[in-house]
């Protein structure tokens, strides 16, 4: 069996798309070298691509994004490729552009069964599959064990009733098999394939992070119950927080570092520090091993404390970035993203006197926004002096609690799922702010 995995080409409007990888897709401005500033490692692709190896040799992953490629030249590699199972991962706003070019796929090589996966398509799977007949699976959550057992049935001729987590077309009905769980042991999952991508092209440079840098996950999961973050609500179906063994997560850096020359790592977790345990385990490790790379990472201010923080620098942290989201309590409160605002003003100031850069990201026009929340935001941007920041519009992705709450309320927001892109365009409306005065706000924020 020929199986290929991709993560199809996503133009727009002079832009390029990020998707697989990102737990916030959207598009970027594409630089005069034809880059953009951000490309994020497709991690489960890649963990499906070594898996998949195991058992099946014929298996390829191709990631058009980060190599650039145009829709034509995508489409002229898979169908030399010639694949007889195809897994390509979806999301909201590149969901239009990705139907387009499936539909094309299919035309060529009509035999090749074409899966699809991610939040998207894992959310409306019934009425995509009823709606595209071209796509003949979906599936649901973390799919990397899903679509294993997808080729193993496929390859014997077996029935797909016993595959966890998969959606199908059967005697022209929509079958939803039971859910599959979690990988509640990462430790059983191999490092993810990379050899056969172009690595160097993956990037998270926030505060000019040396090059190249490797991205690694240490941990899957957050505890926490932010009610616009995607992941833990549509890949993860739950809050479950799963650590790697960090002697483990150090071998592959210790592997990265050494075989590929990676100058820094950023460890990419959904929230690195949700355990302290386990980041001073890392920590401990890279010490006594003697793997003195800078390093960066993504967690909260709030959980930080001095002790942790001078631990973290000891031990080579770079930089790091802190979700604030908003400087208003109450927007907080409903969000449900609760963070202590007191700490983490004090845990910002510790972070920058310990010499470790700090990154902060906020999030227009959440439930509760008025001109007078985005004034404490802006108050609060300006006494923390962040070395750089991301501001970015609150975007209902289906799935999350947000999307269900502005349904439930009745408010107005795009049926174009193109719009859904929190970098470029806000689409929610409210009685106090316009789409049009997000736009203005968020571009004053950035360039102060």
């Amino acid at each position: 069996m020929r199986i290929l995995i991709v993560n199809l080409p996503w133009h727009r409007d002079g832009k390029r798309g990020v998707r697989a990888g990102s737990r916030w897709p959207f598009t970027a401005p594409i630089e005069k070298d034809g880059s953009i500033r951000y490309i994020p490692f497709p991690f489960f692709l890649a963990y499906t691509a070594t898996l998949l190896k195991k058992e099946f040799s014929e298996t390829r992953l191709i990631d058009a994004i980060a190599e650039g490629f145009s829709r034509k030249k995508a489409i002229a590699d898979i169908q030399a490729f010639k694949p007889s199972l195809l897994l390509i991962e979806t999301s909201t706003p590149s969901f239009d552009n990705d139907i387009k070019i499936i539909k094309e796929i299919k035309k060529i090589l009509p035999s090749c069964r074409i899966t699809l996966c991610g939040p998207h398509s894992g959310f409306f799977a019934d009425s995509i599959i009823n709606k595209y007949p071209f796509i003949d699976y979906i599936i649901i959550g973390e799919y990397e064990y899903t679509m294993l057992d997808l080729a193993r049935q496929l390859d014997k001729g077996l029935s797909l009733d016993s595959v966890a987590g998969l959606v199908f077309r059967k005697r022209g009905l929509c079958v939803i098999n039971k859910s599959r769980k979690v990988v509640t042991d990462l430790n059983l999952l191999p490092w993810p394939e990379r050899e056969s991508l172009s690595m160097y092209k993956y990037n998270d440079g926030f505060a000019r992070m040396p090059v190249p840098n490797v991205q690694i996950l240490s941990s899957r999961g957050c505890p926490f119950s932010c009610i616009f973050c995607l992941w833990p609500q549509t890949i993860y179906q739950n809050h479950q927080y799963r650590r790697r063994n960090p002697v483990d997560v150090v071998d592959e850096i210790d592997f990265l570092v050494k075989k590929y020359s990676f100058k820094a790592v950023y460890f990419d977790d959904d929230i690195f520090n949700a355990d302290a345990s386990h980041v001073l385990g890392i920590c401990k490790e890279m010490k006594r091993r003697n793997i003195r790379v800078p390093w960066a990472a993504m967690g909260r201010a709030d959980l930080m404390n001095k002790q942790l923080i001078e631990e973290l620098a000891s031990a080579g942290l770079f930089a790091i970035k802190y979700g604030v989201e908003s400087a208003d309590k109450r927007i907080l409160e409903f969000a449900r993203k609760n963070i202590d605002l007191e700490k983490t003003r004090q845990n910002i100031k510790a972070t920058k006197e310990c010499g470790i850069k700090v990154h902060l990201t906020f999030c227009l026009g959440l439930p509760g926004e008025t001109i007078g929340t985005i004034k404490e935001t802006a108050k609060f941007i300006k006494d923390t002096q962040p070395d750089s920041l991301q501001v970015s519009f609150a975007t209902p992705f289906p799935g999350t609690k947000l999307y269900d709450y502005l349904q439930s309320q009745g408010k107005a927001f795009s049926k174009k799922w193109s719009d859904y892109d929190g970098n470029d365009i806000s689409i929610i409306r409210n009685d106090k702010l316009n789409p049009e005065y997000l736009k203005r706000i968020k571009a004053l924020l950035e360039r102060d």
